[in-house]
């Protein structure tokens, strides 16, 4: 996880390179989530706000920046704030956004945010498509060189959990038929910290991981942040029928991703990159892969 900067230990070449966008910068605060960029600020100026984040441009990571500033011009201001310049000075790659104000929605059984964030997958599903040529990814390329349930079985791991133990032959041998291409721009990454809401709106942010896939993949990954929050298997899938690209996926499409993705973060969580709520991601990910299967 990259550490965090303040704006005083940037170059003051960059300070200078923001200020001819922003004017000066008359105070800052960091946002509670977020901690993939070394720096993550809503920067107050004269003329308003902007958020601005930003990484070291020679980081393993800063791809993801990279790939944020070249979707990020063809996603409707309706969906995502707009990007209002991206700048590289010094070695660093910096990323101003248009403020956008509102809460986190929720996803508990009893929020009231669950249609209007359904309404909003369906619309990213279908604003999206064609995929923009800009992205620079696809799902399909990334999780096929991600390790999974064939990588956590080469450690035989003692704390496994007993289905995952008796049937992490078959779930690797599933997790290989992940059919993950499409002609849509995917956020992959779609949980509440990433939306705002505001006025029976939602808006996504941080489309640093989006790539070019299937339709339904968004949501399908809201299925596992729904039950995360206490939802059903049953009821999460129900939500997710709702968007017509998950209903007329197959089933075996559905399945394999389920036991892709918790193969994925199962791996993930065993390792050096695991975040404090990658263990129960990993679980409840498991848990729909197992209700899918039984």
């Amino acid at each position: 996880m990259p550490r965090r900067h303040a704006w005083t230990e940037l170059p003051e070449s960059v300070w200078e390179k923001i200020r001819q966008y922003t004017g000066p910068v008359l105070s800052m605060h960091a946002p509670e989530f977020g901690k993939s960029s070394e720096f993550s600020a809503t920067l107050e100026t004269r003329d308003g706000r902007v958020f601005c984040k930003g990484v070291r441009a020679d980081r393993p990571y800063a791809w993801t920046h990279r790939n944020e500033a070249a979707v990020a011009p063809f996603l409707p201001v309706s969906l995502a704030p707009a990007l209002l310049w991206s700048v590289v000075q010094d070695g660093w790659h910096m990323l101003g956004f248009e403020y956008v104000p509102g809460r986190y929605p929720s996803l508990s059984p009893t929020s009231g945010d669950l249609d209007v964030i359904g309404d909003l997958v369906v619309t990213m599903a279908e604003t999206l498509t064609p995929c923009p040529s800009a992205a620079l990814h696809s799902i399909a390329d990334r999780w096929g060189a991600a390790p999974g349930w064939a990588a956590v079985y080469t450690k035989s791991p003692d704390d496994l959990d007993p289905w995952a133990r008796v049937n992490i032959g078959v779930l690797a041998t599933l997790e290989r038929g992940a059919s993950l291409d499409g002609d849509t721009l995917v956020h992959s990454d779609l949980h509440p910290a990433n939306m705002l809401a505001k006025d029976d709106r939602v808006r996504v942010i941080d489309w640093a991981w989006s790539a070019r896939g299937a339709a339904w993949i968004d949501a399908a990954y809201v299925v596992v942040r729904l039950m995360h929050e206490g939802h059903t298997p049953e009821a999460a899938e129900a939500w997710a029928m709702h968007v017509p690209a998950f209903a007329k996926a197959p089933d075996r499409v559905i399945d394999a991703f389920a036991v892709k993705l918790s193969g994925m973060w199962e791996f993930i969580t065993r390792s050096s990159r695991a975040r404090p709520h990658s263990r129960a991601l990993a679980d409840t990910a498991r848990e729909w892969a197992r209700y899918r299967l039984d």
